[in-house]
């Protein structure tokens, strides 16, 4: 079996293909409980014993001291250990580690399979030290190995979204995860459905090695700390790791930490609202009370903001292109919703040029699976959202794709609509977009016309309009939705969400 790996800072995200050349994720045993196909990137010893994933990531709350967090960054400085649990380890062995809980995962999913051969996606700033010893550490986690087995990251992205692009393109990639900001300017050739671009020729790249959502938590953090201190508790703004005697303030400081993930939702979920944490008794009496707005969270990443944008700038020196020539921003990886970011990007590119792929913390481990895959992958008839028939003046939905279902081609939809008035010629049809699961506040229409009415008897009688909808994904991942009626055949394209 041939799969790809995404060696996350924080979390490590794994695709594959399967034997109909479809791509699949991997779900982890003891993977984040925010989403079963992360594995958090932390390896802890207890005992002796060398533990990984969610495990790992829970005993910074108790032994943080005992827990690494960010042994990729250090991939590049081969000397530097770690001292964790009376053990000693190397951010390589580490890496192993972490590799091995993968290999292990995949031995008990697919107990069949003899061999694993893998590629791993690496950032474009590690250079040959690095990059020698991520093949090492894949190599010692019971991998098979191809010669080239590294990926850069947001090449990877860019194979895995070349199927949804149209014709030779200029592509600007943009892979923000939990410690590097990675991008990629590279020119592209799309051959519909092959397993990636049939020409990708990288053109311009840029970094900044620690840059990433750990700088953004350490910021809010500090922040949360000092609204604690202020309501008469202590300060808990201290580095990941640190060993404290008093395990209630490794705990509290370790709590604190664990609210930059809802923060962080709260604010890029909805940029226009305050977002807020409470606990109660943090740490001895004090409670932690805080609220903080868009404007002030974008006040704190001021310096933050600076780095996208040098970033940014830097990586058209010296191409001949420049941020008016770019088709398409693609942003990728954990951090891919961070709306400063979103908002640099924006001023630079404008709008309609920027894509934020409904997968976008899977497409690096998926292009990784794909530059690995021997095979010729069909187009994936796979939805990225909800497609819907939009029914009672938008109180309610009837369900044409349901989101991350497989279609098949031709696959037959029914609905029946009656016209708004009883002398009407036509009968109004939307198809609406949504993500989760449907609400009246939270959808997009994607098409809104008339669709006309074949019989006059059906208005004569007031009888509803019953519709045939045909669905089926084309190559470059428009669907094609056919409205049939008795009498008449009405095509119609609808471009998918994430592919705007």
């Amino acid at each position: 079996m041939r799969v790809g790996i995404d060696l996350g800072t924080t979390n490590t995200v794994v695709s594959y293909i399967d034997e109909n050349g479809i791509w699949n994720r991997l779900s982890f045993s003891n993977g984040s409980s925010e989403d079963r196909y992360f594995l958090p990137s932390r390896v802890a010893v207890k005992d002796g014993m060398v533990i990984v994933g969610r495990p790992a990531a829970e005993m910074l709350f108790t032994s943080p001291a005992d827990v690494v967090c960010d042994a990729k960054a250090n991939m590049p400085e081969p000397d530097k250990e770690y001292y964790i649990g009376g053990l000693t380890m190397t951010a390589e062995e580490i890496s192993a580690h972490i590799l091995k809980e993968v290999y292990s995962e995949l031995e008990r999913q697919f107990p069949e399979e003899r061999t694993f051969n893998a590629f791993v996606t690496v950032p474009t700033g590690f250079m040959t030290e690095a990059r020698l010893a991520t093949k090492q550490a894949l190599r010692d986690a019971g991998f098979e190995t191809d010669e080239n087995c590294l990926t850069d990251e947001p090449i990877a992205a860019a194979v895995a979204y070349g199927t949804r692009l149209d014709g030779d393109k200029l592509v600007l990639v943009v892979d923000i995860g939990g410690g590097t900001f990675d991008l990629s300017l590279m020119k592209t050739s799309i051959v519909g459905a092959s397993t990636g671009a049939g020409r990708l020729e990288p053109v311009g790249h840029g970094r900044d090695m620690h840059l990433g959502g750990n700088d953004v938590d350490d910021i809010l953090v500090k922040a949360m700390s000092d609204s604690f201190v202020r309501a008469g508790g202590i300060p808990l703004d201290h580095p990941q790791g640190t060993q404290f005697r008093d395990m209630q303030i490794a705990s509290a400081g370790q709590r604190l930490r664990s609210l930059t993930i809802d923060i962080k939702k709260q604010l890029y979920s909805a940029p226009d609202r305050s977002a807020y944490a409470y606990i109660r008794d943090l740490y001895g009496k004090a409670d932690l009370d805080f609220t903080i707005s868009p404007d002030e969270y974008m006040s704190l990443m001021a310096d933050i903001n600076k780095r996208y944008e040098r970033c940014l700038g830097n990586i058209f020196v010296g191409t001949g292109y420049s941020p008016k020539d770019v088709d398409h921003v693609i942003v990728v990886g954990g951090m891919a919703h961070e709306i400063c970011l979103r908002r640099i990007l924006m001023r630079m590119f404008g709008e309609n040029r920027l894509i934020v792929p409904e997968d976008a913390m899977y497409l690096v481990s998926k292009g990784a699976a794909i530059c690995n895959s021997d095979l010729k992958l069909a187009v994936e008839n796979r939805a990225y959202t909800s497609i819907g028939l939009l029914k009672d003046n938008g109180r309610a939905v009837e369900n044409i794709i349901k989101e991350g279902c497989t279609v098949k081609t031709g696959e037959i939809f029914t609905a029946e609509l009656s016209p708004a008035e009883p002398d009407a010629t036509a009968v109004r049809i939307q198809i609406v977009e949504y993500t989760g699961e449907f609400s009246p506040e939270r959808y997009t229409v994607i098409l809104s016309g008339d669709i006309p009415i074949a019989e006059r008897g059906f208005t004569l009688f007031k009888r509803p309009v019953r519709l045939m909808l045909e669905a089926a994904f084309s190559e470059d991942k428009i669907l094609d939705l056919t409205v049939k009626q008795k009498g008449r055949t009405d095509r119609l394209d609808v471009r998918l969400g994430g592919n705007k």
